[in-house]
């Protein structure tokens, strides 16, 4: 009979663990769930904040994109290093010829990056091609410092130039051998 008035209590001490362990739990949960929220909101903001440091990045390059030089710039530049590379050729001043040289292969660089397409042919491919085909027969005749090789190899170059203006509907500039310095303030010959 002692045993039977015990199981009450022990239900109820049982019981009253039961609830005090739900009760612990549901503050637990609620614990949980206001720091999950303070998380979200954390991250809302951050996210915000990410979302204004892109748009401010996407302006600012868009600002540069605007200021940048187009195909045209780099153009008229790969004429001005070509018309110095053919008189400091012309004049066997070979230190400037491979200098002059080496800055038309930056410039072409620069171009490439621009992946320009005209009337449907891509100029960075093309640019990329000439760099492949034409510069290194230009350079070899610098190197030698052979006068007959460096006027074909050069005119080899204008030939490239003058078929990507024609493919790519710009038929009209037309690139030819310099007859005149690009620059009146410029030495040719070479300076021993």
């Amino acid at each position: 009979m002692k045993r039977l008035r015990r199981w009450p209590r022990y239900a109820l001490g049982g019981a009253l663990l039961a609830v005090g362990g739900t009760i612990a739990l549901l503050i637990w949960v609620a614990i949980l769930t206001t720091e999950l929220r303070a998380l979200e909101n954390n991250n809302s903001r951050q996210s915000a904040d990410n979302q204004a440091a892109l748009n401010d990045i996407k302006s600012r390059l868009a600002d540069l994109k605007d200021t940048s030089p187009g195909l045209g710039e780099f153009m008229t530049t790969m004429q001005l290093h070509m018309a110095k590379l053919w008189f400091s050729g012309k004049a066997s001043n070979w230190g400037l010829a491979t200098y002059e040289l080496d800055e038309l292969r930056e410039t072409i660089e620069g171009a490439e990056t621009l992946h320009a397409k005209k009337n449907g042919v891509d100029i960075s491919n093309v640019l990329a091609s000439v760099v492949q085909t034409q510069i290194s027969p230009l350079s070899d005749s610098i190197n030698r410092r052979n006068q007959n090789a460096f006027t074909r190899a050069y005119d080899d170059l204008r030939s490239a130039c003058n078929g990507c203006h024609e493919e790519s509907g710009h038929r009209f500039i037309a690139i030819t051998r310099p007859t005149a310095p690009p620059v009146s303030n410029q030495k040719w010959d070479s300076i021993s």
